[in-house]
């Protein structure tokens, strides 16, 4: 394969990923896909993450390659979580492949994917930090849309919220979607047989690899995949399934940590939670460290602390990731004039600090309603649609 065809390839899969054609990102798609790799990708018709889904045997008679080579290429780039498939029961439950984009998807997979040799995804990991310069906010931010949206926490549930009317607190009895119910969000998924699979936590595991983070004692499969994902991930060995009990499990074990549920910026069909801590998460850790809160799409939600309730333990305090709960000391000894303050300016709406409070005495207030995309497809459309506004 002359030079220049293999460089055509390569900034062909650059295009379909959707990152620049520079010097590290061929550098970083090299690491993904060999030559061969690249060359049956950039023959085909694929032309952009999600949208192009074809069979093998279509893909075969598209590009002319045997019906055998593709075969042998797209299993193997499975394995690798460097390509996706997915069940179309529309189409006569024909097995159909894919580009994932690079967040979430190939970054994930790669990572996670036990198929992958340890140095490839230290090599890989490296190439990263040098891309976003430490995190990928660079990648996820600077957008009008994000794809990705904090879900509140379990506690508390979704009826005993408040929301906030003419200065006044009223129980919110608007419909809860399951955007902003991280519970619903499991048992929807788990109405279906091995609909839910558990994986490692892509950025503990890059965390580990750099020794960036080594003082975290965060769990490290944490990571959840709901539906067609869970399907993939359990099938190319990079996930397990769980049931609804051990997924609302992980759930509470992530809070108590003190971590942040994170999954798509979409109505429904959520394909994934991810529980993120703010010291190895990428686009946690990058927003904390950058003061950047365009990485992803806050909750509707801030916390209301009843300070009468409060015994001024500052729990909540020590376990916000974003500085967002101040307290304020008051003049009397026995502290009650002492107040904690909430910087609505800087929360992200996690609802972490009310699931930790020992006293119940944090709640969640409904202060916005920010419409997310209708499904994943159109949620990346609208990022980078965003991004070049």
């Amino acid at each position: 394969m002359p030079v220049n065809e293999v460089d055509t390839a390569y900034r062909k899969l650059c295009d379909i990923i959707m990152i620049p054609k520079n010097r590290l990102s061929m550098e970083i798609v090299k690491i993904l896909y060999n030559e061969e790799d690249a060359k049956i990708i950039a023959a085909g018709p694929f032309r952009i993450v999600q949208a192009d889904q074809y069979t093998i045997e279509d893909y075969a008679r598209q590009t002319g390659y045997p019906v055998e080579t593709i075969r042998e290429t797209f299993e193997r780039l499975c394995r690798r979580g460097v390509l996706f498939w997915h069940i179309d029961r529309k189409d006569g439950d024909k097995k159909k492949y894919l580009v994932p984009p690079l967040f979430p998807g190939l970054v994930e997979y790669f990572i996670v994917s036990p198929h992958n040799s340890i140095d490839e995804r230290r090599a890989f990991v490296k190439k990263m930090r040098q891309m976003e310069g430490g995190g990928i906010t660079s990648h996820t931010g600077g957008s009008a849309f994000s794809i990705f949206r904090v879900v509140p926490s379990l506690k508390p549930e979704p009826g005993a919220r408040v929301v906030a009317v003419d200065e006044h607190l009223e129980p919110d009895r608007s419909q809860v979607f399951a955007y902003q119910d991280v519970e619903q969000i499991i048992r929807e998924a788990g109405k279906y047989e091995n609909n839910i699979a558990v994986m490692p936590c892509t950025c503990r595991l890059m965390s580990m690899m750099t020794k960036e983070s080594p003082d975290c004692q965060g769990a490290v499969e944490s990571c959840m995949a709901f539906g067609a994902a869970a399907k993939f991930v359990v099938a190319e060995g990079i996930g397990r399934n769980v049931d609804i009990d051990e997924g609302i499990r992980i759930l509470k074990q992530a809070e108590k940590d003190g971590h942040i549920h994170i999954s798509t910026n979409t109505v429904d069909k959520h394909g994934f939670i991810c529980n993120c801590c703010a010291c190895c998460c990428g686009i946690m850790g990058s927003s904390v460290k950058m003061n950047r809160l365009d990485a992803f799409e806050k909750s509707d939600y801030v916390p209301v602390i009843d300070n009468d309730a409060c015994t001024k333990c500052k729990k909540c305090i020590k376990k916000c990731s974003f500085h967002a709960l101040l307290y304020r000391m008051g003049e009397k000894e026995d502290k009650s004039e002492d107040r904690v303050i909430v910087r609505e300016d800087a929360c992200i709406g996690c609802g972490v600090c009310a699931s930790n409070c020992p006293a119940d005495a944090i709640n969640l207030k409904k202060i916005r309603h920010s419409e997310p995309a209708r499904t994943f497809q159109e949620g990346i459309q609208r990022m980078f649609a965003g991004k070049n506004a």
